[in-house]
């Protein structure tokens, strides 16, 4: 059956594209229609294409449009791309793609996100506001030839605006909106001389909680600098600092099934209790929540053009600082984490023009999360991390040779080298006076190193100037490591087939880009909790699953200019997935009974098996050369378990989002002023689910937000 349903799926792409395209290449049509649908540039190969000349399942979101949304945040903005879940924890958030991801509490998640060229490994920062964004590319699948480990399901590159050489301006936008909201941004370019120019960005965002406890705020702050230095034509550097700095009480959850009347109503944590003893924590009553955090990023790149080949030399260093006090899932703890990340990247890439497309490069990672320390008072338990750090080194190449005018094929290498090495050296606090009554104990130091060849085949044939059939099979790494109760895992890895197609029709007015994809999982990493010696402390771990664990389906994303004035955009996602020999212990006894749940044959958690997007936009063009555009888009997931042991109320039932925007902009877009609306319905949707003791907890989305952006640019 699943072959059949995967095949089914592949024979659509192909269909789809040979019955409505030649099938010959042949010239480019002249004179195209002014209603035609523009070309987007990526750099999703490490080299700029358009998204129609990338054999990638690739969504390109433009940060302007985000603007005007009112969406200042990477969540709020990827959660709208086709095939992606948002998972919310009291650390931070992840994603899921095509039903690939991680609850993101041990080990790495294998979604890989990018600013600006650097790897950003830290959940926490994955929610915070962003500003003067260009683009956010959304890459769906494996993509572990370039972009290396811990991209098995994806990776997600945000782009921020460079300098500008020779041309002093700016940009200013105002946002308010209901939970008393308030988004400030302002970003001046200035020329500091012919050949060097200064962008130096502002940004500040803040709400009231969604939460009626007053958690799910947000005040953030956020402050770049770029300078460009451009003296040759040849040579290109690129300097950055980024500072980011978050107050305010941070995430929280509430109590599942959600309050009828208003699902957002949580828990007032006056009343919290240590376990087993249920005496009350020591910040009762009143247990007041915080999040805060300072990020301080420096980036840097070099690049030289030598005419055959281009030159690029990225770095990025960050310094990070998260403290928490927060009653999540009914508990309280408060954890203290440092992180010092360092990476380096040196590639030379082939001309644009050349004959065959190549890149080769290698890669350099290193972090160092010691001296985090966690105080969990509801269980008594202080843990210090000693020793916690992770190291990756790699080189790669790809290579796309021309067999033919219309035939193309593609090979990559990568090779990595991971270490790792965690010592957690855990004692006792005293749940109801918050002291340590027990020094922390040294743990054993857990360490560990591997090496992976990972590969990319691939194939594309023009069926036509507009149409393009591609298929490749591609294989990626997640890196292993040390659960919180000091178990070691080992890397997970995937074969990935898929077949797709890119297709323009109708005189450059529809666009519809399809594939179908079939992912095979070796040592699939499961991370759960598991009550050890009839104890109610829970520890979460992390195994590999034995078998194969598989997941496939097919997807149709496209938009249509029905007229200049008029546009359509729309996809669709298929999906279905199978755990392979995955029994786990959740529970054990004193005297040894375990309880095992067998989860063979199951779905994988977070796996709608239909999604669906749909907007509608029309622009009404106003006598003074202004303009008038509103805009409504909707989203339907079907059904889907949210938490992998599917207790009661974690099952997401099949819902839909409505959203609108309506904004006017003067001639030349000098300025703009508009309203939106973003969840319009104020549906409530499950993103996690935990239990704790008789009771389950729950994140859910945002609710019903609304208000008005004004932005001008001079």
């Amino acid at each position: 059956m699943r072959t059949t349903t995967y095949g089914a799926a592949a024979t659509c792409v192909l269909y789809m594209t040979t019955a409505l395209t030649p099938t010959v290449a042949a010239a480019e049509p002249q004179g195209q229609d002014p209603a035609g649908i523009a070309d987007i540039v990526v750099t999703a190969e490490r080299r700029p294409q358009t998204i129609q000349k990338t054999p990638i399942a690739i969504t390109a979101i433009d940060g302007s449009q985000l603007s005007r949304s009112g969406i200042t945040d990477l969540v709020n903005a990827v959660e709208r791309a086709p095939a992606v879940q948002i998972q919310k924890s009291n650390i931070g958030s992840a994603f899921y793609i095509r039903g690939v991801g991680s609850r993101g509490l041990s080990g790495e998640t294998p979604i890989s996100v990018f600013q600006d060229g650097i790897y950003q490994q830290q959940a926490e920062m994955i929610g915070v506001g962003f500003a003067d964004l260009n683009r956010i590319e959304v890459l769906r699948g494996p993509q572990g030839t370039i972009y290396g480990r811990n991209a098995n399901g994806g990776t997600i590159n945000l782009i921020t605006n460079d300098p500008e050489l020779g041309r002093l301006g700016g940009a200013v936008m105002a946002q308010y909106g209901n939970y008393d909201a308030l988004g400030l941004q302002g970003m001046v370019n200035i020329p500091l001389s012919e050949t060097l120019a200064l962008r130096i960005v502002g940004a500040r965002n803040k709400h009231d909680g969604y939460l009626t406890n007053g958690l799910n705020d947000q005040n953030q702050d956020l402050g770049r600098a770029k300078l460009l230095w451009q003296p040759l034509p040849e040579l290109r550097v690129l300097l950055s600092v980024e500072r980011t700095e978050i107050d305010q009480d941070g995430p929280g959850n509430v109590i599942l099934p959600t309050d009828r009347d208003n699902p957002w109503t949580a828990p007032d944590y006056s009343t919290l209790l240590t376990i087993p003893a249920f005496t009350p924590v020591y910040c009762s009553p009143q247990c007041q929540a915080f999040f805060t955090l300072k990020n301080t990023a420096y980036r840097g790149e070099l690049s030289y053009d030598f005419g055959f080949a281009t030159a690029t030399f990225l770095t990025g260093i960050q310094r990070f600082q998260r403290s928490y006090g927060q009653p999540f899932s009914g508990l309280w703890e408060i954890d203290d984490l440092p992180v010092d990340q360092e990476t380096y990247e040196a590639r030379l890439n082939s001309a644009s023009d050349a004959p065959i497309q190549w890149v080769v490069g290698v890669y350099v990672f290193d972090q160092d999360r010691a001296g985090e320390k966690k105080y969990n008072y509801s269980f008594g338990q202080y843990t210090d991390y000693a020793v916690y750090e992770s190291h990756s080194r790699a080189v790669f190449g790809q290579a796309t040779v021309p067999v033919s005018d219309v035939l193309r094929v593609t090979g990559g290498l990568r090779y990595t080298r991971d270490k790792f090495r965690r010592r957690d050296d855990i004692g006792v606090v005293d749940g109801t006076t918050g002291e340590i009554t027990q020094q922390p104990t040294a743990g054993t130091l857990q360490s560990g190193s591997y090496g992976k060849l990972t590969y990319k085949i691939g194939a594309e044939y023009d069926v036509s100037p507009r149409s393009m059939l591609y298929a490749q099979h591609s294989t990626g790494i997640r890196s292993g490591g040390v659960d919180p109760a000091g178990g070691l895992y080992r890397p997970e890895t995937i074969d990935a087939f898929e077949l797709g197609s890119k297709n323009r029709f109708l005189g450059n007015r529809l666009q519809v880009n399809a594939a179908a994809y079939y992912y095979l999982y070796k040592g699939y990493q499961l991370s759960y909790y598991v009550y050890a010696n009839g104890g109610s402390v829970p520890s979460f771990i992390t195994s590999n699953v034995p078998g194969t664990t598989k997941i496939w389906g097919a997807e149709i994303e496209g938009q249509f200019s029905l007229t200049r004035n008029d546009r359509i955009d729309f996809s669709a996602n298929y999906q279905k997935s199978k755990f392979g020999d995955a029994q786990i212990t959740t529970s054990c006894t004193p005297a040894g009974v375990c309880t095992v749940t067998d989860l063979s044959g199951r779905s994988l958690p977070r796996t709608p098996k239909w999604t669906a997007t749909l907007g509608y936009e029309h622009r009404f063009d106003l006598a003074d050369n202004g303009s008038v555009t509103a805009r409504v888009d909707g989203q339907y997931k079907s059904a889907y378990n949210v938490d992998l042991l599917t207790f009661a109320n974690s099952r997401q039932s099949a819902y839909a989002l409505l959203n609108g925007r309506l904004t006017y902009a003067a001639p030349d877009d000098a300025w703009t002023i508009g309203a939106y609306i973003n969840n319009a319905t104020n549906h409530p949707v499950i993103q996690q689910a935990n239990t704790a003791g008789p009771q389950v907890y729950g994140v859910i989305n945002d609710p019903r937000t609304y208000g008005v952006v004004f932005s001008a640019k001079f």
